[in-house]
């Protein structure tokens, strides 16, 4: 018995690393899906110049950013739920973005959606650089304390 129990104690503690990093990969989900987000939209407002409703059915994005959107499109992008996760800096910086996006012309949008690129890809580097620092962590962290409490049970 205890040698099961000293075996299934590192990968239980592993497995509550992992749930504690899922905020990082959300934020790092999150992050990719807005640069996606704005890189289409410069092009659609570029080129094609198609609504904002069929920009949104167009192209397809997944998790919280869906979310998110589905939210705002119901209210016209005037509010919406933003992920609780995010800094109160980011928070702003999504409801002025999604404030200013469809509220005035092509040419407009597309200086205003291109001077924000760098400011988004910067957040998204800057995510995915936080989520593999601490996943790597936490997943070290809960072996070794699985393997010491392996340790203390025998």
């Amino acid at each position: 018995m205890k040698v099961l129990l000293c075996i299934c104690m590192p990968l239980i503690c592993t497995a509550c690393a992992y749930v504690l990093t899922i905020r990082y990969r959300k934020r790092k989900d999150f992050f990719y899906n807005l640069s996606m987000f704005n890189e289409r939209l410069v092009n659609e407002v570029s080129y094609t110049k198609i609504p904002l409703p069929a920009f949104l059915e167009k192209y397809d994005f997944t998790g919280d950013f869906r979310k998110m959107l589905d939210d705002k499109k119901a209210t016209s992008f005037s509010s919406g739920s933003i992920p609780s996760y995010l800094t109160p800096d980011e928070q702003k910086f999504l409801t002025d973005y999604f404030g200013m996006i469809g509220r005035s012309d092509a040419a407009s949008q597309k200086t205003y959606l291109s001077s924000l690129r760098g400011e988004i890809d910067e957040s998204r580097k800057k995510s995915e650089e936080t989520y593999k620092k601490h996943f790597t962590l936490y997943i070290k962290l809960g072996f070794l304390a699985g393997l010491m409490l392996s340790i203390l049970i025998v």
